[in-house]
């Protein structure tokens, strides 16, 4: 099969959807497959296949149809939100683009996210499945950082919640199959978004174990320091990943014993905010900020235990690589990881967004070294269970083929028009049916009417 894998954010980024995407490259290309990419640029500044060589600015896209939105919108909500209407821009360039470089080659597309996948379901030739794995709750995310930001405003009344629960909806479902890596996530798009049940199949992440355990044994660039354990934490420094929790929790454990540092892998927006935080609480000597970093495993390899406070998480690979890695996992009780880590059997689990019972979670790990190393074992062993790549490769292809059963007759009059293959169907079915449009259930236009008149507000 040709495979296009879509994404409406810049591949390659740190974090852990551009993770998921190397693996899955990884696993197809090794099971025979082709695949391209499609994402925004690094710079965000446009849009590419870069296995193509196709490229375009926005600057080419978006005048004209940033134009036409502000007309439309006016006309249809006056007085909406500014970032809702950046949003549809955003969109629809992506659409532009995707038309631009052309879609009809591939035989199955996969987005990785809700945005590329309503763009690409508007765009798509009628034959040719979509699927789309959702790596987050986009909504539930932006409005954890509104919270955190001060616009205690913004709440599930608003006309932004509004829009950002329709497009939650509309980017679950265009798709023939919706992938969702955790039970977690399943619930939270079929209690809080309409999102029927039956559309959401959940497969889990899976990863190359072999290279990521050869990756550990590297000569590591990094020295531990010999008398003091190593709290290691490789996450990007985003509001829904806990990083402040994090740090008031070991000032409360610096007040015990100083035997320890933590090392923060990763970057972000809020790094020069959580430096100036780790020298008011005096911690300067105990924080180390590493920034971006190409050598994790061997980083994870020489520590101790790996700290992940997320606020809101799905099915962290930091965790997924800490497990294979046979380190002790201490972290919260956020979104889909308490499916992976189960308190006092293969880490430590905390309340989210709690300093204090985060602080006990560390002390723990350093005063019980017995019990820390009976749950390192427990967590390799489980993670060499459940995050096999090859697993996850497997299930992926049976869902692209449950998504191709879905446009048989799409195909069958494609290839009947163009001439191109000749195909005898049984004799009770000895007729060609044309593609068919799809259309939204009365119960969905109904409910999706009311927020549509919550947006005009």
């Amino acid at each position: 099969m040709r495979i296009l894998i879509a994404c409406m954010w810049a591949l390659p980024h740190a974090g852990g959807v551009n993770t998921y995407v190397n693996q899955l490259v990884k696993g197809l290309q090794g099971a025979g497959h082709e695949v391209d990419i499609f994402s925004s640029t690094p710079d965000a500044q446009g849009f590419y296949i870069p296995s193509r060589n196709l490229s375009i600015e926005k600057s080419r896209l978006a005048p004209l149809i940033a134009h036409q939105t502000e007309l439309y919108l006016n006309q249809l909500l006056p007085g909406i939100d500014p970032w809702i209407k950046q949003a549809e821009v955003d969109r629809l360039c992506m659409e532009a683009a995707a038309l631009y470089f052309g879609l009809a080659e591939y035989d199955v597309i996969h987005a990785q996210d809700i945005v590329s996948a309503h763009a690409i379901s508007r765009v798509k030739p009628a034959h040719i499945p979509l699927v789309t794995t959702i790596h987050g709750c986009l909504t539930k995310e932006w409005f954890v950082k509104l919270k955190e930001m001060g616009m205690t405003d913004q709440n599930i009344g608003s006309p932004l919640w509004y829009y950002s629960s329709l497009r939650e909806y509309l980017g679950a479902t265009v798709s023939d199959v919706t992938i969702s890596p955790s039970l977690w996530l399943k619930n939270e798009l079929v209690n809080d978004f309409a999102v029927p049940e039956e559309h959401v199949t959940v497969s889990h992440y899976g990863i190359d174990i072999a290279e990521f355990q050869n990756k550990m044994l590297r000569e590591p660039k990094t020295i531990k320091p010999l008398a003091e354990k190593v709290f290691i934490c490789p996450a990007r420094f985003d509001i829904v990943k806990g990083h402040s929790t994090l740090i008031h929790a070991l000032a409360k454990l610096k007040e015990q014993r100083s035997d320890w540092v933590c090392w923060l892998v990763g970057d972000g927006f809020l790094r020069d905010e959580l430096i100036q935080l780790t020298n008011q609480l005096g911690l300067a000597n105990h924080i180390l900020f590493w920034g971006h970093r190409e050598d994790v495993p061997e980083m994870m390899q020489q520590a101790d235990f790996v700290v992940l406070p997320s606020m809101q998480d799905n099915q962290p690979f930091a965790i997924i690589e800490a497990q294979i890695a046979g380190k002790p996992v201490i972290t919260s009780d956020a979104g889909g990881i308490p499916e992976m880590v189960i308190h006092l059997q293969n880490g430590l689990v905390s309340r989210l967004g709690d300093p204090d019972q985060l602080y006990l979670c560390l002390r723990t790990a350093l005063e019980e070294p017995e019990l820390l190393s009976v749950m390192a074992d427990q967590a390799k062993a489980w993670g060499h269970h459940h995050w096999s790549l090859s697993t996850m490769i497997s299930r992926v292809l049976e869902l692209y083929e449950s998504a191709r059963s879905k446009h048989t007759e799409e195909r069958l009059a494609l290839e009947a028009q163009s001439g191109e293959q000749v195909i005898t169907l049984p004799e009770e079915d000895h007729k060609w049916v044309t593609p068919r449009k799809r259309k939204p259930s009365a119960r969905k236009t109904k409910k999706y009417q009311k927020k549509i008149k919550g947006l005009r507000k």
